[in-house]
Parts: structure tokens; sequence; C-alpha cells
């Protein structure tokens, strides 16, 4: 493989190089050129490629490709200017943006908008790079073919995210990236925004599976990852502090640090007055101690906290959040939906999902509770604000990170859902001070929250509670 050529996303192995790909007509595909040629090469099974903004120069044409107008459906697309990616939706509509695979060809670099929708990028739309960047998305192409227009050309975008992963053969994945809030990508969602919640909501419904990648210290005020750790002073707070050597006077066992034994170049023990002249026979040194040079105090232990980068707040260890960061793979299941063509299922109604959920747990003879939670927004702050916007989706990481990853949490703002299944109604009570206190805690405009513990038989005053959640 030529080095001039980029992987953005997937991972192509030797085998993908040369596989070839089925030579079967585009099962969507508008009306060939009319010319001779070009028709012989469709039905051989010639990639159609798009450019992006404008049609592709016949001499950067592979052999066996063929270039289309732009009222023609392609099977790649080549973006050939900075900022191509952003004609992308207006030329293809949203569901063929989405899912067509894409080469950038326009040498920016990884983190620009035209990177990240690319699948290959190349340094320079020579027709020699250009040829091995489509012989290496062929299997792509293969897939893309077998497809059904209407799941092509679908508006869903739940749709669109499966259809991406079944056409390139790879999971929903991030990337660490230290500019991000999150140091977290998913460099799909330039091509669908919002995929990660997308892929949530199909993991609900088993379309796709989660893996774990990584878990992250997150900011309570925040929600930033970008946290750096610090030793500060337990009195002040104040970082500044050094370590220095404690010396042990052996003959009257005054111990403390070395400054208060030094006096110019001699050391003088400060009970006694005595000077220590030789190690192990006046004096030792046990171990050392830090000291905060802000307010003086001398402890062996200091605490430890974070500083976030982006909102500067300084916050103790025990109070930061975590987020696990997950992978999502296309289940059994979800590769059937993209290539049948069925329409995904609608989710049902928050009432309707508790009462499966209690169902579920009465088939099997197991207990399980509904955990009610409800902000109430403080006076002064608006509705449609911001703040109260953040606050809500903050609230909602946190109900997910409080319960281990198997609970299902609904959320419709400011209501919130926590399904536990195995958990009676009396023992999720005994724990609510923790479950508040740890709810609580981290919000920053310090709404009233209400938290009520429902039983299975008592699901009917879950909807019924003002502010109904159902």
């Amino acid at each position: 493989m030529s080095e001039a050529i980029h992987l953005v996303r997937q991972e192509f192995t030797a085998t993908a190089l040369v596989e070839v790909a089925d030579r079967t007509e585009f099962s969507h595909s508008s009306s060939p050129p009319d010319n001779v040629a070009s028709k012989a090469l469709l039905r051989h099974g010639a990639i159609r490629l798009s450019g992006v903004p404008g049609r592709l120069h016949e001499t950067v044409v592979p052999d066996e490709a063929t270039s289309v107008n732009a009222n023609e459906l392609p099977d790649i697309v080549l973006l050939t200017e900075t900022n191509a990616s952003a004609l992308l939706t207006q030329r293809l509509g949203r569901g063929v943006a989405a899912i067509l695979p894409v080469i950038d060809a326009t040498c920016r670099g990884r983190g620009t908008p035209d990177h990240r929708r690319a699948d290959i990028a190349v340094d320079r739309a020579s027709q020699r790079l250009i040829e091995e960047a489509v012989e290496m998305l062929r299997p792509a192409v293969r897939r893309l073919r077998s497809l059904p227009r209407e799941v092509i050309e679908t508006d869903d975008p739940r749709l669109m995210l499966l259809t991406r992963l079944f056409v390139r053969d790879r999971p929903f994945a991030p990337r660490s990236e230290v500019s991000a809030r999150e140091t977290f990508v998913y460099d799909d969602e330039a091509a669908i925004p919002g995929a990660a919640t997308l892929a949530e909501q199909l993991t609900e419904l088993g379309l796709l599976e989660r893996k774990f990648v990584d878990k992250t210290t997150v900011c309570p005020h925040c929600a930033s990852a970008r946290m750096t750790v610090r030793e500060h002073c337990s009195k002040c707070g104040c970082a500044n502090i050094v370590q220095e050597p404690i010396v042990h006077h052996l003959k009257c066992a005054w111990q403390g640090p070395e400054r208060d034994f030094r006096r110019g170049s001699e050391l003088i023990c400060p009970k006694c007055l005595q000077q220590l002249k030789n190690f192990s026979v006046d004096y030792d040194r046990p171990g050392s101690i830090g000291i905060c040079l802000s307010c003086s105090h001398l402890s062996t232990e200091h605490k430890v906290g974070f500083l976030c980068l982006d909102c500067d707040s300084r916050v103790e260890a025990r109070n930061v959040d975590s987020k696990t960061i997950y992978s999502y793979g296309l289940t059994s299941a979800g590769r059937a939906c993209v290539a049948g063509g069925s329409p995904l299922p609608q989710y049902a109604s928050i009432s309707g999902r508790v009462r499966a959920f209690a169902g579920r747990h009465s088939a099997l003879g197991e207990p399980c509770s509904i955990l009610f939670a409800r902000l109430h927004r403080p006076q002064g702050v608006e509705e449609n604000g911001d703040a109260w916007r953040h606050t809500c989706v903050f609230f909602g990481l946190i109900m997910r990170e409080s319960f281990t990853p198997e609970t299902e949490i609904i959320e419709a703002a400011p209501v919130f859902l926590a399904l536990l299944g195995r958990d009676r109604k009396a023992e999720v009570e005994q724990h609510l001070p923790q479950i508040r206190e740890r709810l609580d805690r981290h919000l920053a405009l310090a709404p009233k929250l209400e938290l009520v513990v429902f039983s299975p038989d008592e699901i009917p005053g879950i909807a019924e509670r003002p502010g109904k959640a159902a």
C-alpha cells in the first residue's frame, strides 16, 4: 500500500486489498450514461466515482472506474477541495451522504471536517493513488450494492448509523483526542450528528452491542474530561507543596523537617541545641514530610484533587465523576435489519417500557423496583436556557454512572427513571440517602431533587405524578 494513502477509521486487511467485488449492477443506481463504453464498464462492475464539489477530471479516474454526473448515484465520493464535505448532504441527501464511502484528497490532515468524514485520505488527487484507494474500498462497495434502495436513502438517523457500520464492516468506535472536552471523539458523528446517543438507543433495541473502551474522570461542573491531578495542602488547599527530609536526633528523640535543624551549613537540634555531626551516630533520616510553602502546614499525607482545564474548577478526588467510553458493534439482528431493509422498531412509551421491564422480572420470579428522579428548576433559571439544559444533560450522565452498566436509565428531562432489576423497593429506600448524596452533590444550579421508589404494582403511580414521565 502506498505511503501516500492514509486510513481514517477502517482497517483494511491484505485480503481486502485484492478482494474482487461482485460484478452485479448497482441495485439502486440511476440510469447509466448513454455512451456504450460506460455501459460496458457498469456491466462489469466498474466503480462509479463522484467528485465533490466538481466533476472529476478524466486524468484522475482509474481505468476500472467511471465518473458520474452530480445527479447520478455513485459508489464512492471523492473530496477534491477543502470543506467539500459540507456539500455532501446538499448534493446527495442525508442518508446517502452518511452511508457512501468517501475518499479525501484535500491533503488537510487529521481532525479536519473532510478528514473526519472520509474513510481513506490520499496526499493528492492522482490516478495511481485514487486507484489504490478505490481497490481498498471495493469490499465496502460490494456491501453497499447489496442493500435495498430504501435503506440507502433512509431518513431515519438510527438506520443511517447501522447502514454506515454495515457498509464499512466495522464498529462505531472512539479515538483519543486531547483537544476535545471529552478526550474521546467518534468521527462518525461528523457524518451523523448525535451518533453516540443513537448508538445507546440502538443498544437498547438489541441492534448494537457495547464493548468497554476506557473510563475517564469527569468534572462535576462542566462534564469535561480534561482534568489534571494535583496534590494540595489539606489545610489551605494550595498546591505549593514541597517534600523535605525528616531529621531524627537519636539522643533526645526530637524529629522534624530538616529546615528546623539547619543553621547555615550545620545541623542543630531545635530542642536540646546540640550539634549533629555524624549520620547514624547523632541522627538519622527516617523519611520525608510535605510542607506547604503558603501556610507552613506539615503533613505526611496531602489531599489529592483535580483541576479542570476547561472551567478552572478545583475538585477533590471524592467529588469527581467518571464516564465510561464504549465502542458499539452490529449484532446479528442489526445486520439483518440493514440487509433486509426492515423498518426499525419504534420506541415504546416510557410507561410501556417500565411495564415491559416489570413484566420480564415477574415472569422470571425476580424482584425489581423503579427509582423516580425529578429535578425542580430553581427560581430565576430559564427553562429553555443553556444552564438548565446542561444541568439536565449532566444529571442524566450522573444517573448512568451511579448504577451498573446493565441498569436501564430512561431520560425524559427533567424526569429520569432507573429500572433496578433484582432490587426490592424497601432495599432501595434504605439506600436513598446515599443515592441522593451521589446524585445531588455535583449539580451547580442546586435544583431540588425529588426521589421516589416504586414497586412493580405501583407502576401506574409513576405516570400520575406531577410532571409525569409517561
